[in-house]
């Protein structure tokens, strides 16, 4: 990881659904409505859907389809900044 990537904040979600229902490795489609860029249309291929679902249940440095296995540095690195973010944002409402 060279750096934190831009933070996107979801407002809303809406799946659009696989392209072809018979076909375990078709495409998802997902709508994300973000604070920053307005709607966003997502392309989630083959197992990507799968592994977006997951994403919220296994730990962070799992491999698996799809998956982006990060390393205990990585997870480290996003965890203090998000807590910068967090410290930010609750300083800002006081």
């Amino acid at each position: 990881m060279s750096e934190i990537p831009p933070v996107l904040t979801v407002t809303a979600i809406s799946t659009i659904g696989v392209t072809d229902v018979h076909d375990d490795n078709a495409d998802s489609w997902l709508v994300i409505e973000t604070a920053e860029q307005g709607q966003l249309l997502l392309n989630l291929p083959g197992p990507l859907y799968r592994a977006a679902v997951q994403s919220t249940e296994l730990p962070a440095d799992q491999p698996g389809p799809g998956r982006l296995a990060l390393t205990e540095a990585e997870v480290a690195a996003y965890r203090a900044h998000i807590a910068s973010l967090t410290r930010t944002e609750q300083e800002s409402s006081e």
